[in-house]
């Protein structure tokens, strides 16, 4: 074909008159330009391309290359785990079954490694030195888990109904659902009870959306999961993981975080009604049908510690994290402070329990120096109240609406009506998350970005213009106390404060 081009293009040039000189030459610039578009573009085209797309085939060699080694090393850890428990079950104080599951665990217990390694990569993540591949680390992994495992078999309390191996087993969510859910409805609306409910106008949260709707900022909702159904969620879903999927591997996102309790469902559903505009990373670290019919062990700390750090590592902005712990646990702590590091605000609340309780519990990691704790409020008789099952913490920043709202639930469980009425603390963070987030999208970007060159400063920055601007007197008090914190959010203060920040006038009162 190139040759015939060339024919085609000297045959054209010189037919008419021979050509003597380059000065005659130019005068066939016709066939010149016709004969480049036949030949002489296209093999510069092709020559471009080559060059272009040379790097990407070689980056994609390499890649499957240094896969080929993973699957190696990971089958050589997957060999080891199973080796240790068959080693240690001879010697544990177990009864007859359970030794046998353990001696066969990879057959009785399937995807029992995949499933731990899903999560347990994740909560090491901040300790593996930089310039170190994973496979290095996997074998130490798989041993320091085998082990692990082991140790929470014998120290997990007895219970008649549950042994311990299947309670571990229970809080490390391996029983949860995995079956793809029948739906019901498509894309179907959020309530109007939802959108209407007393937060709404309390909050003057219609009036706000004029200043900022959250847009551009990444919001991780660490919970149960979420149902798709409803268009305005699934519309901002960006990302997912699935912490609880052990059938993909361990950097792949699993298969959707599908909520089978409603409770993380209900948090998207509130979360939207602040800040419409957010986008969402929807991220599954727990089973309420299945985990909590056993007291939390390490693993469930593990799996909250895992969705802090795969947010952060993916794009987050802000985390939600309604879920508290009254246990001090070093992957906790790590992972909180990990992400105050990264300038990634984690909201958390405090507890559901009686006030008699007083201000000496800690509430896990609302209590932690790196999160922003949040209480809740109650409306009784048009006048505003810290709720009832809002105990009071010297921690305490803000408080919120918990009591006498409504949240979304999925559409494919059958018993639940929807939109529900709820209460919590829970449902005070989505609260709370969503006026961050509208703080950092009305935010000067060059401020932002300034904030965010300091480890911590930008999570301290909104945690001081959330105190600021939240208010005591509505409920009451005349000054930061336990039982209200710094007082009850004021969302159009807060995004106008976060609107017209300027480093050069507030820089001295940060950190």
């Amino acid at each position: 074909m190139a040759k015939d081009g060339f024919k085609r293009f000297y045959s054209s040039a010189t037919r008419s008159k021979p050509v003597h000189s380059i000065y005659r030459f130019h005068f066939h610039t016709g066939n010149l330009l016709q004969a480049a578009k036949k030949f002489i573009l296209p093999w510069s085209l092709a020559i471009v391309l080559f060059f272009f797309f040379s790097p990407v085939l070689s980056l994609q060699q390499h890649i499957q290359i240094h896969r080929e080694q993973f699957d190696t090393q990971y089958i050589k850890g997957k060999n080891l785990f199973y080796e240790i428990l068959r080693r240690e079950a001879q010697n544990m104080q177990l009864v007859d079954k359970e030794r046998e599951m353990l001696l066969k665990a990879q057959k009785k217990i399937p995807g029992l490694y995949e499933h731990l390694m899903n999560f347990y990569y994740f909560h090491k993540k901040p300790k593996q030195k930089k310039g170190v591949n994973f496979q290095s680390h996997l074998l130490n992994f798989s041993r320091n888990m085998a082990e692990e495992f082991i140790q929470s078999i014998t120290e997990f309390p007895p219970n008649r109904k549950s042994p311990p191996l299947e309670s571990v087993l229970h809080s490390t969510g391996y029983f949860s659902r995995k079956m793809f859910p029948i739906y019901r409805e498509y894309r179907r609306p959020i309530g109007k009870q939802v959108r209407t409910q007393w937060p709404i106008e309390q909050l003057k949260i219609k009036e706000v959306h004029s200043l900022s709707k959250g847009k551009g900022i990444k919001l991780a909702i660490i919970d149960t999961g979420v149902d798709p159904t409803l268009r305005e969620i699934r519309s901002k879903i960006v990302k997912w993981k699935n912490f609880l999927d052990g059938s993909k591997p361990i950097f792949d996102k699993g298969k959707f975080p599908f909520d089978w309790s409603g409770h993380g469902t209900s948090i998207a559903s509130v979360v939207f009604q602040v800040a419409p505009e957010i986008e969402l990373a929807i991220v599954k670290v727990y089973d309420s049908e299945t985990m909590r019919t056993v007291p939390p062990s390490r693993w469930s700390t593990y799996l909250f510690a895992a969705g802090m750090i795969w947010a952060v590592e993916n794009g987050a902005d802000i985390i939600n994290l309604s879920a508290t712990f009254q246990i001090d646990t070093k992957a906790i702590r790590e992972a909180a402070k990990y992400c105050w590091e990264k300038n990634v605000v984690v909201i958390s609340p405090i507890a559901n329990v009686s006030k008699n309780e007083g201000d000496k519990t800690l509430y896990l990691p609302a209590a932690y120096p790196w999160t922003i704790a949040v209480g809740g409020v109650e409306k009784n008789n048009g006048k505003l109240r810290i709720s009832k099952f809002s105990p009071e913490a010297v921690y305490l920043d803000v408080v919120a609406p918990a009591s006498g709202i409504y949240g979304e639930m999925p559409s494919y469980l059958d018993t639940r009506k929807r939109p529900q009425h709820i209460y919590g603390n829970s449902f005070a963070v989505p609260f709370v998350a969503g006026t961050a987030s509208l703080m950092l999208s009305a935010m000067d970007d060059q401020v932002l970005f300034k904030l965010k060159e300091k480890s911590g400063r930008l999570v301290e920055t909104v945690r001081r213009m959330l105190r600021r601007t939240s208010s005591n007197t509505v409920l009451g008090y005349d000054r930061p106390n336990p039982a209200s914190g710094y007082g009850f959010i004021d969302i159009r203060k807060a995004v106008e404060r976060a609107k017209n920040f300027r480093l050069d006038n507030e820089e001295k009162h940060i950190l």
